[in-house]
C-alpha cells in the first residue's frame, strides 16, 4: 500500500457501494448500495449501526440502486436518489451512546416527477435556498426550491397520495391485460405500509410525497446523462466573471448560488440559482465548457474545476477565466468514475485503482478494492480538535474503505477570513500594519508561481491559485472592482483591481500600479538556507522566493492604498494591474492592456512600479532608466546525423565550425558590435548626468562596477553577451554534433529601436552564413524583447517621492539607472499615454533570481509608509 494513503478502516457488504456521504460532526458515514440500502456507520467505534431499506419488501420493482447521496450543511438531513427516479429526504437525529451507538433516522418525504426521467445520477442540496437539484438519465435537470417550506405545507394539509409515485401510476404496458385477460393485481400503498410495519427490523416509511413542478424541469439541460453536480463555495461565487449569457443581474438578487453540471455529452455547464426577497427561486444557464469527452465525475477547488473524463483523462479548468489549463492522464486509460481533490492533491478513481496527482508526480495506488465506484474527501475532527483529512471510497466488491490523508503536504488555502479579522482591527490613525503585511506576504510566498516551466502543471495551478488569491485579497480590502483578465495560450492571467478615491475630490488623478506575481524557479533547494516557499523572518529580514521580486513590494503597495481607502483618506483612484508572466517577457500583456483599457482606465495620469533594488545596502534610490533587451538564439544544423570525428572529420562542413565563424563576426576585438546601423541613435550622456553618476560612484558602497566609467557602460551603453552554447549528441569529445546553437543577449539603450536592431541582426547573421557557402542550415529565433526606457527625474512624481523618501530614511535618494530590463514599462507608457515612475524597494544584497532571496523588513514597511504619503500628493 502506498504511503500516500493510510488505511483507517474497511467495511464489507454483499453488494456494490455506489455512493457515499460523510457527516463529520455527527461522526457518521452513509453508504448507498446496489441492493436498495443505505448503510450507516459510526466513525468512533467503526460499527454498522443502522440499515435503511428503500422501497417495499413486497414490491420488487420499488427496490433500486442508491446512485447518489448528499447532505445539508447542518447534518440534519440526508438526500438520496437512484434508479427508481425518486428522491428521498431523511431526517438525521443526534447520535446517542447509551449502550450501543445509535441514531434516529426517519424518511420525511419522497420527491417525484410526473415525467419519466430515468435514473437519477447526481444530486445536490443548496442550503441557502433550501433547494434540491438533481441530474437524470433523460438529460434533464430538475430542482425543488424551498423544500422544507413545501414539506411543512404538505404535512399540514394532510394531502399526500403515495399512489401517484411513478411506480404506482397506471402503465399502459405493464398494467394492461396480459395473455390471461386480466391485469396484474394492484396493491394500494396503504396495504404496503401495513405489511411493512410488521417487520420490526425495517424502517417504517411514510407516504408523504412532493411533486416537482413542471416549471422546475430543465429539459435537455445536456445532450447526455448528467453524471455530476458540484456547488461553488459561496465565498468564491463573486469571483466568477459576470458575463453569463441569459443570466439576470445577479447583483440585484437576494441570494445567488452557482452549480456546475457534468454530462456524457462532453460538456460541463455553469448555472446560477437566483433567489429574490419573496423566496422565489429561478435557475439560469450561464456558460458551457467543452471537455471534448464524457464528463463522468467532477470536483471543485476554486478557482479550478476538475473533470474526470473517459480514457483516464482529468481536465482542469480555471473558472475565473474559463480557460483549460491542463489535462492529466492516469497510467491506465479507463473512465474516471470518481474524482476527489484536496489541497491540490487529485485522486482519480478508475478500474485500476486510485491515481494520485501531487506536485507534478503521478502515483498509481492499488487499493485492493475492486473497481472504485464512489469517493469523497472530508475533514474528520479528532478528540484533540485536530482536523484529519480522510478519503472515503466505495467499490463494486462491496467494500467501503476509510483512508487517512494527513501525510500529504497541504496546499495553500484561499480563505481570507484571518485577514478580514486582522484588517477590521487596524486602527484608523496608523499608516501601515506590518503584521497584516507579513501575513499577506506569507500567503503569497506559499504559492510557487514559477512561470518559466511551461509544462509544469503544479507550478501552473499554483500560479492561477495565486491570481485568484490576489483577486479575493483586493475584494476583501475594499477594491470596488477586482477581476482576472485571461491571457491567450493559457498563460497566467492578469488581475485588475480599483480603489476609488474620495468622490468629493473633483481634481483626483488616476494612478496605475504595475506589479507581477510570478517568480524565477528557486533552483536547487539544498542551496537555500530556508525553504524558498515558506516566508521565514529572522534577524530583521524576510526570506523566500519572490519576497523582493516582486511580491514584497507589491504587498507594500496594496496595503498602503488599502489603508488609505479604509480610513476614507484616499483622494485619487488607484488601479492595480498585476501580471503573472513578467519573468518570461510578459507575453500577451500588451494585448490585455489594450483589450481591457476601458476597465483599467482610459485616462491614466501616472504609472508606478517597484521592480528593482538599491545600488547598495545604505542609500535609497529612485530609478529613472533601464536598458532594453533582445534575447536570441542562433542555430546551425546539418542533414547528416551526429557522426564520429575519426570517420567524417575533415569531410563534412560542421555546424559547430559554421556557428563559431558567424559569431566571431558579431564583435570587434574592442567589443564594439558590428551589426549594421547598431550605434546610429546612441547618444552620449550630458554633463548633468555625468555629474550625477560621479556622485553616485563616490557615495554608494557598491561591491563591483562602481566607477563612473563602469556605471556609464552598464547603464547607458549597449552591449552584446554570448550566454549559452549547446550542441547535439552525447557530448563525447570525438562526436561531431549535427547541430549547434548559441544564445545571445543584446542590451539596448534609449534611442535604439528594438524592431530595427532585431531586423538588422537577423539579416546580418544570414549574410554572414551565406558567405560561408555551407551545406548546413541556419535558424535565427528571437526569444523575447524589451524596449529601453528613460523617465524624467525632474517631474512632479519623482520630486514628491524624493521628499517622502528623504523623510522616511533621513537621507536623499540617489537617482539611478540600471543595466537590466523590464518588458512592460514602455508598453504601459505607450498604451496609457502616461509617464512611469520606478521606486526600488530592497537592497543590492536581496539576491533576486538567486538563492536565498531576501528583503529587509524595514525596507518593506518603509516602502508602504512612503506610498501612503505619496499617493494623495500626486
Amino acid at each position: 500500500m502506498s504511503d500516500s494513503l493510510e488505511l483507517v478502516h474497511k467495511w464489507s457488504h454483499t453488494y456494490s457501494i455506489l455512493s457515499t456521504c460523510a457527516f463529520p460532526h455527527k461522526k457518521l458515514l452513509f453508504a448507498g448500495t446496489q441492493d436498495s440500502k443505505i448503510l450507516v456507520f459510526d466513525t468512533v467505534t467503526y460499527n454498522l449501526i443502522k440499515i435503511l431499506h428503500l422501497g417495499q419488501s413486497i414490491e420488487v420493482n420499488t427496490r433500486s440502486s442508491v446512485l447518489c447521496l448528499d447532505k445539508s450543511k447542518d447534518e440534519n438531513s440526508l438526500f438520496s436518489a437512484g434508479a427508481d427516479s425518486l428522491v428521498r429526504i431523511w431526517s438525521i437525529g443526534e447520535v446517542t451512546n447509551t449502550v450501543d451507538t445509535d441514531v434516529e433516522v426517519n424518511e420525511l418525504v419522497t420527491i417525484y416527477s410526473v415525467t419519466d426521467i430515468g435514473d437519477i445520477f447526481s444530486i445536490r442540496f443548496i442550503d441557502s435556498l433550501e433547494t434540491l437539484v438533481f441530474g437524470c438519465q433523460n438529460a434533464s435537470l430538475l430542482y425543488l426550491d424551498n423544500v422544507f417550506k413545501r414539506l411543512k405545507g404538505v404535512l399540514s394539509s394532510a394531502e399526500s397520495n403515495a399512489n401517484r409515485l411513478p411506480h404506482r401510476r397506471y402503465n399502459k404496458f405493464f398494467d394492461s391485460n396480459g395473455p390471461t385477460g386480466s391485469a396484474s393485481p394492484f396493491l394500494p400503498m396503504e396495504s404496503s405500509i401495513e405489511k411493512l410495519s410488521l417487520d420490526e427490523n425495517l424502517e417504517i416509511l411514510t407516504n408523504t410525497i412532493l411533486e416537482i413542478p413542471s416549471n422546475n424541469i430543465v429539459n435537455y439541460a445536456h445532450n447526455g446523462f448528467i453524471y455530476s453536480i458540484c456547488e461553488l463555495d459561496s465565498q468564491f461565487k463573486d469571483l466568477l466573471e459576470s458575463d453569463c449569457s441569459g443570466c439576470p443581474p445577479v447583483k440585484d438578487a437576494t441570494i445567488c448560488e452557482y452549480i456546475i453540471t457534468g454530462s456524457g455529452d462532453g460538456t460541463t455547464k455553469i448555472w446560477v440559482f437566483v433567489g429574490d426577497e419573496n423566496n422565489d427561486v429561478a435557475l439560469y444557464f450561464c456558460k458551457m465548457l467543452d471537455c471534448e469527452d464524457s464528463v463522468l465525475s467532477q470536483d471543485v477547488e476554486f478557482p479550478f474545476l476538475y473533470c474526470g473524463l473517459g480514457d483516464g483523462a482529468v481536465k482542469i479548468w480555471d473558472l475565473s477565466t474559463n480557460q483549460s489549463v491542463s489535462t492529466l492522464s492516469t497510467p491506465v486509460k479507463s473512465d474516471i468514475i470518481s474524482l476527489s481533490v484536496y489541497n491540490d492533491c487529485i485522486y482519480a478513481a478508475n478500474e485500476s485503482g486510485i491515481t494520485l496527482f501531487q506536485k507534478g508526480e503521478v502515483e498509481l495506488i492499488n487499493t485492493h478494492q475492486g473497481k472504485i465506484l464512489s469517493s469523497g474527501i472530508f475533514e474528520r475532527i479528532g478528540p484533540n480538535g485536530k482536523v484529519y483529512p480522510n478519503l472515503l471510497t466505495g467499490g463494486n466488491d462491496g467494500s467501503l474503505t476509510l483512508w487517512n490523508l494527513s501525510c500529504l503536504a497541504c496546499g495553500k488555502d484561499l480563505n481570507l477570513t484571518h485577514l478580514e479579522e486582522n484588517w477590521s482591527d487596524s486602527k484608523q490613525t496608523q499608516k501601515v500594519n506590518t503584521e497584516n503585511m507579513l501575513n499577506t506576504l506569507k500567503d503569497l510566498t506559499a504559492f510557487e508561481t514559477v512561470s518559466q516551466v511551461t509544462d509544469g502543471t503544479s507550478f501552473g495551478l499554483s500560479s492561477r491559485r495565486c491570481a485568484t488569491y490576489l483577486q479575493q485579497l483586493f475584494a476583501t480590502l475594499g477594491a470596488s472592482q477586482s477581476r482576472l483578465l485571461p491571457i491567450s495560450d493559457s498563460l497566467n492571467p492578469a488581475i485588475v483591481a480599483t480603489f476609488t478615491g474620495n468622490e468629493k475630490n473633483n481634481d483626483k488623478r488616476r494612478i496605475l500600479w504595475y506589479g507581477h506575481y510570478d517568480v524565477i524557479h528557486p533552483g536547487d533547494r539544498d542551496r537555500w538556507n530556508t525553504d524558498p516557499s515558506i516566508l521565514t523572518c529572522e534577524n530583521g529580514y524576510m526570506k523566500g522566493r519572490g519576497v523582493s521580486d516582486n511580491k514584497g513590494p507589491l504587498v507594500s503597495a496594496i496595503h498602503s492604498v488599502a489603508m488609505l481607502h479604509k480610513q476614507n483618506k484616499l483622494e485619487n483612484d488607484v488601479v492595480f494591474l498585476i501580471e503573472g508572466n513578467e519573468e518570461i517577457g510578459s507575453p500577451g500583456f500588451a494585448e490585455v492592456c489594450k483589450k481591457y483599457k476601458n476597465i483599467i482606465g482610459e485616462q491614466i495620469d501616472w504609472i508606478m512600479l517597484s521592480n528593482s533594488t538599491w545600488v547598495d545596502t545604505v542609500h535609497p534610490c529612485l530609478n529613472y532608466g533601464l536598458r532594453g533587451v533582445i534575447n536570441a538564439r542562433v542555430t546551425v544544423y546539418s542533414d547528416v546525423p551526429d557522426s564520429h570525428s575519426g570517420v567524417n572529420g575533415g569531410i563534412l562542413q560542421e555546424p559547430t565550425t559554421d556557428i563559431i565563424r558567424i559569431i566571431s563576426k558579431l564583435q570587434n576585438d574592442d567589443d564594439s558590435i558590428r551589426i549594421p546601423n547598431f550605434y546610429d541613435n546612441v547618444k552620449d550622456i550630458d554633463q548633468e548626468e555625468l555629474i550625477r553618476f560621479s556622485e553616485i560612484s563616490e557615495m554608494a558602497e557598491m561591491e563591483k562596477n562602481g566607477s563612473t566609467e563602469e556605471l556609464i557602460k552598464n547603464w547607458t551603453k549597449p552591449s552584446l553577451s554570448l550566454t549559452t552554447l549547446c550542441t547535439s549528441g552525447p557530448g563525447n569529445i570525438t562526436v561531431i554534433p549535427r547541430s549547434a546553437s548559441i544564445g545571445m543577449s543584446i542590451r539596448l539603450v534609449p534611442g535604439q529601436s528594438v524592431d530595427s536592431v532585431k531586423e538588422n541582426l537577423q539579416q546580418y547573421v544570414k549574410d554572414c552564413f551565406e558567405k560561408l557557402s555551407s551545406s548546413n542550415h541556419l535558424k535565427v529565433k528571437i526569444l523575447n524583447v524589451a524596449e529601453p526606457w528613460l523617465g524624467d527625474p525632474k517631474n512632479d512624481a519623482y520630486q514628491i517621492l524624493k521628499e517622502e523618501i528623504t523623510k522616511a530614511w533621513n537621507m536623499q535618494p540617489l537617482f539611478v539607472r540600471e543595466g537590466g530590463s523590464i518588458p512592460c514599462i514602455r508598453t504601459l507608457e505607450r498604451i496609457f499615454e502616461a509617464p512611469a515612475v520606478q521606486i526600488p524597494c530592497g537592497q543590492s544584497t536581496d539576491n533576486c533570481h538567486l538563492y536565498n532571496e531576501n528583503l529587509r523588513i524595514k525596507n518593506f514597511s518603509n516602502m508602504a509608509e512612503i506610498l501612503y504619503n505619496v499617493i494623495n500628493r500626486l
